[in-house]
């Protein structure tokens, strides 16, 4: 019966700390952010020596170009935010750019930028 109790309140406890839903997020996927309706695999690449500078490439951006420069928005946000502590970033090609600046690659859009630290 002790134990029992111990293991419901470290159930209750986790659960509290958002581990439980992190994990049940990661299992079933429920956890992922949809933009304009869709779900995008989005990549950041940087150079360890350079954190700041990134290219972001969302694949299948044709189902949704909107959806796809904001998802790439938000993998740079995410990267800007974990090396330099903000949000601020630099885009050479990014989500506001206009339709004819865009670069495609195989399906997939690809954005360049700067984190401002």
């Amino acid at each position: 019966m002790r134990a029992s109790l111990l293991a419901l309140g470290a159930v209750v406890a986790l659960t509290g700390c958002g581990v439980v839903s992190n994990v049940t997020d990661r299992i079933t996927g429920s956890g992922r952010q949809a933009f304009d309706g869709q779900f995008f695999r989005a990549s950041l690449a940087f150079d360890r020596e350079a954190p700041a500078d990134f290219v972001v490439r969302v694949q299948d951006a044709g189902r949704s170009v909107t959806g796809a420069r904001e998802a790439g928005r938000y993998e740079a946000t995410k990267h800007c935010i974990e090396f330099f502590g903000n949000s601020a970033a630099v885009w050479a090609v990014g989500p506001d750019s206009p339709d004819e600046a865009l670069v495609f690659d195989g399906g997939a859009l690809v954005l360049t930028g700067r984190c401002e630290g």
